[in-house]
């Protein structure tokens, strides 16, 4: 498979994943079925096509913002063709892009949150690729709500499954050679665990469970959004509460080594103290006047002078 090795090792998480990654042979094709034996001869197979050059006029994804919660106007859309492992990825960006993102503080550093459980998202858009049929004559169709994503994809569910099952985590899966090699490409985990993990991480965004539905040819997944007002609060509140975590934290550390300081000296000014705990004065005294139970304050305002209570020296 073209660059299938490289793609596999971008996705890996762990050095271990990295190791286990072995070299695609022609065997491991056949096995899967990108690669099929005409005679002594080779021949590619329809998932062949479809993860290289893919010519087909309907495997295709199509992706759409809508303004409001209905499909009236347009705000952004975009339809993605060629190998469809690449469609995946153009796909992904394209909800990461539409949806909210906030800030999460981690001690010293904030690092991005979305408002969805997106390795979920991913796989969601992955399980429209593996399991829709490439019979049917449309594209699927990814749109992106003020309420909600709606994911739709061409062919009813396969081999006899229905939704409660498939909620199971049962699965039987209509184009084993695609889902072979996104497994082995690391776009998906084994196929067949993705859709608990999906209500599962849902649940623990505090999010509405996703609604699963099979109609006309197809089957369409509704993951519901946080309303946008409130996921922003959300995502301030939790902001607001980290960063007051860490200043307690920073203000608790730089009291101890006001104190170690002043148990070495007999006295100090402002001055003196910010230097050894590298803050401004007008930042040292705000920290200062908090620590009445622990700092003797000497002298009037002019030439005021700091020192430990009890301190003997």
């Amino acid at each position: 498979m073209p660059c299938g090795k490289e793609i596999a090792l971008s996705n890996c998480e762990t050095e271990d994943e990295k190791l286990a990654v072995k070299d695609m042979t022609i065997g491991k094709l056949e096995d899967m079925g990108i690669l099929c034996r005409s005679g002594r001869d080779l021949a590619p197979t329809h998932a062949f096509s479809l993860m290289t050059d893919n010519h087909s006029r309907f495997a295709k994804i199509q992706c759409a913002l809508f303004k409001g919660n209905d499909r009236d106007v347009f705000i952004d859309k975009k339809e993605f063709e060629g190998p469809i492992y690449e469609q995946l990825s153009d796909a992904f960006q394209f909800i990461l892009k539409h949806i909210n993102i906030g800030a999460e503080v981690n001690g010293l550093y904030s690092k991005d949150v979305y408002e969805l459980p997106i390795k979920s998202i991913r796989e969601l858009v992955a399980n429209a690729v593996i399991h829709r049929s490439y019979l049917v004559e449309s594209k699927i169709q990814i749109s992106i709500f003020d309420d909600r994503i709606e994911v739709v994809s061409p062919g009813m569910l396969y081999g006899g499954m229905d939704i409660a099952t498939m909620k199971t985590g049962r699965s039987k899966c209509r184009n084993q050679a695609i889902a072979d090699i996104f497994q082995y490409m690391h776009i998906v985990e084994a196929w067949g665990t993705g859709i608990p993990r999906i209500i599962k991480s849902c649940k623990q965004y505090g999010l509405q469970e996703p609604v699963f539905e099979e109609f006309g040819d197809g089957i369409k997944v509704t993951v519901y959004r946080l309303h946008t007002s409130i996921a922003s609060e959300q995502s301030n509140e939790r902001t607001v509460e980290q960063a007051n975590m860490q200043t307690r934290s920073q203000t608790s550390e730089t009291q101890d080594k006001i104190n170690a300081f002043l148990e070495t000296v007999n006295d100090a000014t402002s001055a003196d103290i910010a230097k050894v705990i590298g803050l401004s004065q007008s930042r040292t005294r705000a920290i200062l006047s908090k620590m009445a139970d622990e700092i003797e304050i000497i002298g009037s305002t002019s030439n005021r002078r700091y020192k430990k209570k009890n301190s003997l020296l």
